[in-house]
């Protein structure tokens, strides 16, 4: 579980900032000098809560601190399969390529993709079409 830590000057002393896998969401907390929270805000991503902090109490990016690894979401193919950097997949659906006047066609193997900041997007190419990013919903992960 990931969580950050920042401290304010302003209504509340300290905040805590933690990831729940088990909702998906993170956790706003906010303490003034008691042990139990005073403000909490919940289910939200990581850059809303961030931005919800620092709009509304004046902490800023910044000031957090603390364990931050975990909070990635695996991109995933249409089985659920992880995919990483460096994998090869094969579209399971034709897809009409917007601006590119063509079709990827069921079945055509794609080597060598690259994960984007969007765990729901990929970025490769074929021989045809240069820059191609990819729903992973239409993919399939090859091998291993």
């Amino acid at each position: 579980m990931s969580i950050l830590t920042a401290k304010s000057t302003g209504e509340f002393s300290n905040f805590k900032l933690e990831f729940d896998p088990a909702s998906d969401g993170w956790f706003l907390y906010g303490y003034k000098e008691s042990e139990s929270p005073a403000l909490e805000l919940w289910h939200m991503t990581k850059e809303d809560a961030m931005e919800q902090a620092s709009t509304d109490y004046g902490v800023g990016s910044l000031d957090w601190s603390g364990d931050d690894e975990g909070d990635e979401t695996p991109t995933r193919d249409c089985n659920g399969t992880v995919l990483q950097n460096g994998d090869t997949i094969t579209v399971i659906k034709d897809l009409d390529v917007k601006g590119a006047g063509t079709t990827v066609k069921r079945g055509t193997t794609v080597k060598n993709i690259t994960l984007t900041n969007d765990p729901e997007l990929i970025d490769c190419r074929t021989k045809d079409i240069k820059g191609l990013v990819l729903k992973t919903c239409f993919v399939k992960k090859i091998g291993d």
